[in-house]
Formats: structure tokens, sequence, C-alpha cells
């Protein structure tokens, strides 16, 4: 039987109350269990990797098969060189250093790379792109892109997938319906990034390398391991993901 491959999920830190702790907040390495289910139905061994320095990164880059970039707070605005927004959320700036450094070197170890919401935005700044800071103030008539009518794993708008992209070659469809859970979208798409999918307001939702024959990297701004259940073409992209992590050489 071939080795699982090894699947990191990158966390973020929160202060949470607990019985053990005697109601006293303590800072807790956190990342939803959902990730971790979802990569063992996909044939992978989860493994969180803690919020560290991003001297840090190159181990958890060799150690790891394939590394699933998580969601979370807002990308700094000083992390791609802008100055914060009024509608601006939570940041954590160490995550955005860390987690930076860690996709380079994930790049130079030729790991497989999935992220999705905030990860996805984290992803395009990493390659030099920007975020567009706000939907509801920087684009008129967009759609409601911060889901709240309905739970997470139902889908509340549609995305339409060029053809073209090796996401299409995953997923099978055109369009498919997703969740949404976002203030901030891709601004200016980072170099060597390309886009595989829009809403109908022409909010970017997903990006692939430009090169189809390189090693699997897929950004996607909603969450396919909620959906997963609901529809198999979800499921597609996980398992493509954890197969491409089997094929790395260590």
């Amino acid at each position: 039987m071939s080795e699982k491959p090894l699947i990191g999920l990158t966390s973020t830190i929160m202060s949470i109350n607990t019985i053990e702790t005697q109601h006293e907040s303590v800072e807790s390495i956190i990342v939803y269990n959902k990730f971790a289910e979802t990569v063992r139905d996909a044939g992978g061994i989860p493994v969180v990797i803690p919020m560290g320095k991003p001297e840090e990164a190159n181990y958890y880059a060799k150690l790891c098969d394939g590394i699933i970039f998580t969601g979370g707070e807002d990308i700094s605005s000083i992390t791609y060189g802008e100055e914060p927004h009024p509608q601006a959320k939570k940041v954590n700036k160490n995550r955005d250093d860390f987690e930076i450094e860690l996709v380079k070197k994930a790049r130079e170890h030729d790991r497989a790379i999935l992220a999705m919401c905030r990860g996805y935005h984290l992803l395009n700044v990493s390659f030099g792109g920007t975020i567009v800071q706000d939907i509801t103030s920087e684009h008129d008539d967009s759609i409601n892109h911060f889901q709240t009518s309905a739970t997470r794993t139902e889908p509340t708008h549609t995305v339409t997938i060029d053809e073209d992209s090796k996401l299409y070659k995953i997923v099978g469809e055109k369009e498919v319906a997703v969740n949404s859970f976002h203030h901030q979208a891709i601004g200016e798409v980072g170099k060597g990034l390309r886009i595989a999918a829009r809403a109908s307001d022409g909010i970017i939702e997903a990006l692939e390398l430009e090169d189809k024959d390189s090693k699997f990297l897929l950004g996607t701004q909603w969450h396919p391991e909620e959906l997963r259940h609901e529809n198999k073409n979800m499921m597609a992209i996980i398992t493509n993901f954890v197969e491409s992590a089997k094929k790395v050489n260590k």
C-alpha cells in the first residue's frame, strides 16, 4: 500500500475560554476541523501548521507533501503596499509574513498547494498581486458575497469557470453554485497566475498557474470542503490536490 501524503493545514491564533483553563482566555491554535475531515476523506493525513516565523517555513514545506492555506483574517494592506480601507477587518501581519514565505518554500520544493478564501487572497499577494479591500465600497452593482442567509454548506451564488482552465478539467462544469464568506476580493492578479473563474459581477473567484504543466496550485474564493457532500465535483478539487501531493520527491 502506498503511503498516504502528509497535508499541512495553516492555522491562526485566537484567545478562547475552556473549562480546563477555568474560563481564562488563552491563546490557542485554531483551524476548522472540516479541513482535516476532508483531507482524510480524500486519502491524506492532515497535520496542523502553527503560525510561526518566516524562517521556519522551509521546515514545514519540506515536511509536508501538500499544503492547504485556510481561511481567517483579512490580509494586511501593508503586505501589498496599500493603506487600510475604512472597512478593513481584523488582520494578522505575522500570519501574512509566515504564510507568504510558506508559499515560496512550498513552490521551491514542488509541493501541491490549495488555497481557500483568506488563503486564496494570501496566495495572490505572495505572487505580487493586490486585494480589493472592500467589495461593496469599491465595486458598483456587486452581488452579495458575504453569506448570511444560508448555512456554510449551502451555495448562495454561481461562478463561471474558464473552459480552458485546469479547474474546469477537474470540476467538469462551466457554471457551479458556491458558498461565499468574504468582503474582500482579488484585485490585480499576481504574476504567473491566471483567472480560472469569475462571479456574475466580475469578481475573480479562482486562480491557478499560467503554466499548465506545473505542480498543482489552485486558489478558490469559496470553500469546497463545505460543499463536498452536496456536490461531488467540489470533492474532486480536494481529491485532485491530494493525489498531486502523493507525487512529490523528498
